[in-house]
Parts: C-alpha cells; sequence; structure tokens
C-alpha cells in the first residue's frame, strides 16, 4: 500500500516557503528553493507534500532525494558492473541527478554536502545535463530539475557563490501565534491518526491546486511586462546591491509566473512586491527595512561596509589569502609535525610542502579495472581508485575579550590562521566558530559558519571588561565539538594573556586546566595563543600551554 503524504494545501504558516515551490513548478527555469530556518517548522514534509500534489498533474512525477552522504558515483552514475561481465558491453548505469530529469531533487541539510557535487547539481540544474566521464566512456545526461535544500543555519552556512545559484530563498521561523500553532498540531495529529481522513479533506483543494498549476504553465509566456515594471525591477536589483544579473533574471521570471498564478495577464507592481524579498534577500548586501528576512540594524551594516570595502564581495579563499599578504602584524602559524602533544608549530609564513595533518584519501572502485582482470585472470579482485574527499576542518577561537585585547594586531591573527587552513586544505570545508571570554562568564559569538566576513565583524564587535573564566569559555567549546552532526577534525585556538581570575574555586586556573584535561584533552590541535604585551611579563599563558600539554604560541606586537 502507498503511504500517503501530508496534502500540501494543509500545511500552515509557511507560505513563502510554498508560494516559491508552485513558482518553480509553475516555470522550472527559476532553477529551484533554498528554504533555511528552525529545526521542526516542517520544512521537510512541505517539499513531500508537494511530490503529492504534483502526482495529479504528472502520475509519474520523479521525486529525488539525495542523502548528503551519498558518494560520487551513486549521485552522478556509473557502468552497469552486471552488463560488463555477461554482455562485455559498457552501459551506464543512471546516478540520481539524471533520475530526477523533470522532477525535484530534494537535499535535506544542504549546507552539509560535499562542496563538489553540490557545484556539479547546480552546473546540471541550470545547463539540464552533465557529461558522465567514467573509466573509458563520455556520456550526456539529461538532468533539467527543480533543487529543493533545506536547512538548519545553525549547523552551518552555504558558501555565497551557491547560495546565489538557487532562484529563491525563504526563511522560516516558529509560529508564535497559539490559534496557528494549535492548528498546525492538530493537522498532523489528525493525519498520524487517519491518513486518508485527512487526504479526503483536502482533496478538493489539491486539485483544485493542480489545475492552477496546470493553467499558469500554459498561460506563462502570455505574460505581458511592462517597461515600468522592467525599470523598477532594475532598480530593486541595484538598491539591493546584488552581483551579476542573474538576480534581474529571476526576478522577471518568477514575477511574470505569479502573475500567471494569480490568472492575472500583465505583471504589476503588486506582484513585484511580493515576489521581490524571495529572489533578492539571500544575495543582496543591502536590506531595504521591510524585508522578510531577518537582518542587522542599519548601523551594524555600515560597519560590515567600512570594514571590508563594500565594493566586492570576495569569496573565503580570495578574502583571506590577500589579508595574508598586507597585515604586517601576520605572524602563520603552519603545522610540521606532529608529537605525542599534538602539533608542533613554526613560526614561518607560507612554507610549502608541510606536514598536512587532515589529509585522508578516500577511494571508490575502479570498475573497468576490476572487471578487466576478472575476465583476462578469473580472478576476482578490487581495483580502487581516488575520489573526493568529504572531510571537513572545524576552526574553534576562544577569544579572551574580558581584557582590552581585541586589537587589529589579533584580528589579523586570525585572518591568518583561517587564510593557512584554507591555504593548506583547499577540498576541504572550512567551519568557523567563536567563543568570547567577557564579564566573568562565556558566549558563544558564531557557530559553524563559512562566512568569513559575518565571523571576521563579530570578533570586532567584541567589547572588552570584567574578569576571565576560562572554565566556562572551554564548556562551551566542548558543547560546539558535541553538538555536531559531522566528525569534522576539529583546531582550537585559545587566545588569552592567561590571566584567569573567575571561577567556582579559589583557584581558577588549576579549574580550567583540570577541565581541559577531563573534557577536551582528546582533542589534540589545539594551541594557546599568548596576547600578553608589556616589557614585564607574568607568562601566564605559556604555563597554561604546558599544564595543559598543548601548543603555545605568541603574537608579535
Amino acid at each position: 500500500m502507498e503511504q500517503k503524504s501530508f496534502p500540501f494545501t494543509a500545511i500552515c504558516a509557511q507560505d513563502d516557503f510554498k508560494l516559491a515551490l508552485l513558482l518553480c513548478m509553475i516555470d522550472p527555469s527559476l532553477g529551484g528553493v533554498l528554504a533555511q530556518g528552525d529545526k521542526g517548522t516542517g520544512k521537510t514534509t512541505t517539499v513531500r507534500a508537494l511530490q503529492s500534489l504534483m502526482k495529479n498533474i504528472e502520475p509519474h512525477f520523479p521525486f529525488v532525494n539525495l542523502p548528503i552522504g551519498a558518494t560520487e558515483d551513486r549521485v552522478l552514475g556509473s557502468l552497469q558492473l552486471e552488463t560488463l561481465i555477461n554482455d562485455k558491453k559498457l552501459e551506464v548505469q543512471k546516478g540520481l541527478l539524471s533520475k530526477a530529469h523533470k522532477g525535484i531533487l530534494y537535499i535535506d541539510e544542504v549546507n552539509l554536502l560535499n562542496d563538489y557535487l553540490m557545484d556539479v547539481l547546480l552546473d546540471a540544474s541550470s545547463s539540464g545535463g552533465y557529461f558522465l566521464e567514467r573509466d573509458s566512456i563520455s556520456h550526456w545526461l539529461e538532468s533539467r530539475f527543480c533543487l529543493v535544500g533545506t536547512m538548519n543555519p545553525e549547523e552551518g552556512d552555504l558558501r555565497p557563490q551557491l547560495l546565489d545559484r538557487f532562484g529563491l530563498a525563504v526563511t522560516i521561523k516558529t509560529p508564535t501565534d497559539k490559534k496557528i500553532r494549535m492548528e498546525i498540531v492538530n493537522r498532523r495529529l489528525k493525519f498520524d491518526l487517519d491518513s486518508n481522513e485527512l487526504c479526503r479533506e483536502f482533496e478538493d483543494q489539491e486539485k483544485q491546486l493542480a489545475n492552477q498549476i496546470i493553467s499558469a504553465r500554459k498561460e506563462l509566456s502570455n505574460i505581458y511586462l511592462s517597461e515600468e515594471i522592467r525599470d523598477t525591477i532594475a532598480e530593486k536589483c541595484i538598491a539591493y546591491e546584488v552581483e551579476g544579473l542573474r538576480a534581474d533574471i529571476l526576478l522577471i521570471k518568477a514575477s511574470r509566473a505569479y502573475a500567471a498564478f494569480k490568472n492575472c495577464i500583465e505583471v504589476t507592481s503588486v506582484h513585484l512586491e511580493k515576489i521581490a524579498p524571495l529572489v533578492l534577500n539571500h544575495r543582496g548586501k543591502n536590506f531595504p527595512k521591510n524585508d522578510q528576512t531577518q537582518t542587522k540594524t542599519e548601523e551594524n551594516n555600515h560597519k560590515k561596509e567600512d570594514n571590508f570595502n563594500k565594493n566586492e564581495s570576495k569569496g573565503l579563499n580570495d578574502y583571506l589569502l590577500q589579508a595574508t599578504s598586507t597585515d604586517q602584524f601576520l605572524k602563520i602559524q603552519i603545522p610540521q609535525k606532529e608529537s605525542q602533544r599534538g602539533i608542533i608549530f613554526n613560526s614561518q609564513t607560507n612554507q610549502k610542502g608541510s606536514y598536512n595533518v587532515f589529509k585522508k584519501n578516500t577511494t571508490s572502485i575502479n570498475i573497468v579495472n576490476t572487471v578487466k582482470k576478472y575476465l583476462t585472470t578469473q580472478k576476482f579482485k578490487i581495483y580502487y581508485k581516488k575520489a573526493i574527499s568529504e572531510s571537513k576542518i572545524h576552526l574553534v577561537f576562544l577569544i579572551d575579550s574580558s581584557s582590552s585585547m581585541i586589537k587589529d594586531q589579533q584580528i589579523s591573527f586570525i585572518k591568518g590562521l583561517i587564510s593557512e587552513t584554507v591555504h593548506k586544505f583547499q577540498n576541504k570545508k572550512i567551519l568557523l566558530s567563536a567563543v568570547a571570554l567577557q564579564n566573568g562568564t562565556a558566549t558563544i559569538v558564531l557557530k559553524l559558519t563559512q562566512n568569513i566576513e559575518t565571523f571576521i565583524t563579530e570578533i570586532q564587535d567584541l567589547r572588552s571588561g570584567g574578569k576571565t573564566n576560562l572554565k566556562a569559555g572551554l564548556q562551551l567549546v566542548q558543547q560546539l565539538i558535541r553538538s555536531k552532526k559531522t566528525k569534522e577534525e576539529t583546531l582550537l585556538y585559545i587566545i588569552t594573556d592567561g590571566k584567569i581570575n573567575q571561577g567556582k574555586t579559589q583557584n581558577p586556573f588549576t579549574e580550567a586546566v583540570l577541565y581541559f584535561k577531563t573534557y577536551l584533552k582528546i582533542n589534540k590541535n589545539t594551541t594557546i595563543i599568548d596576547t600578553e604585551k608589556g616589557f614585564v611579563k607574568l607568562a601566564l599563558a605559556k604555563k597554561l600551554a604546558n599544564e595543559m600539554s598543548v601548543n603555545y604560541q605568541t603574537i608579535a606586537y
């Protein structure tokens, strides 16, 4: 018996997400939808409900769920091993991208997907297919689909380049209206109790919506777009400071699709105002105050512009590698070798050929070589080829901001550490987190982000003051490491002058050391960065490193 899906029209409090999905069903060239938001808000349920709705239009409408741990062969395709052995013929076994042709490709937790596979599927979605290059074959596979990705930003961000490739984006928040929450829960419980009954209740609404989509598809090419609306679209894109012209094109397509959906013959300003946030909010550098997505205050936006030369938007590599060559206080630490106490650092800049602690070679089966050897020797032995590593690196900065430490030298040093990591591990996804010690306690500044500009801005905005409670900071670091769903390597940098004077015991210094040895000693890649200044130094940070048995480094002032 086929399992029922929750009716699309029965879903409450997700109007923007539902609209974005419907627009992509009307005009597939929009490219897809990214839904960011709180966990447990029904993002996945909504996407699966769309599949059920579309079966009223196309009975064999493809819906492919791409797991974040999928191998390259499973995603792109491979050779049919059985056909190769039995019939001595090369035959392509389609991958998930090809199976999603003319349907939906859904990725839950899309921000955790391997960057290489993400690039490939986004290219496929925009070009309508891809070349499968495998061993001795080169085969073109059709792959035109609506890409739908859902994610919780707390688990990590998407690279800005990838974020821009999603046609539409929405932010989903937990409803705060009591009546809406009760209605959502009641419908869910009713569905769990008797799914057939709830589906029958919304059957007419589902068919009506399906007919509305069919009608909108037919009328899409006839929708009129006036010169005045085109002019307004250009003005909006300029006001949002979007890069390139993708936003202009998508705004035209999306507003046309929305007008067709509303059974109108012309795009109006009302249509445009409704659609604009879906296209522009995840692309713009400048956000007008009435946008739907969560943005910072205008004051913080000006700060960000001052700090980052507001005329350019750089990728992580470009931004950081430029920082390494211009910051006069930079002193990059490069891992040279491992010891029982972790990585030993040398104070050199950009040294090549150094030991790569995290270098991991993953393998996949070389089908042609395996079969050839079997056919010639009649002995089965698997031959492997190198595949793409899916490992990630997590940089955690525990920053003692209780004293007047957050100066240009420290910021430059942090940029350099991140830059060197990016440079050395170019095929890895770099995640950044920061914990700050302030006023006798600790707070998480940012957790699992890839956005370097936001990361540095948040650190620069830290205010000094109060006593230093290192144990509180280490507790939050432990929570960050334990909360991750994926098993990436962690580099922990503790930036402090070693003056620990707050805790639950009379000796907070010893208290912090004991906590580290009990709960975080397993993380060997820990370094104390000594920020102490002055002619006479107490060398407490060096003492801290010795008692923790971790690496020690100073910042050159």
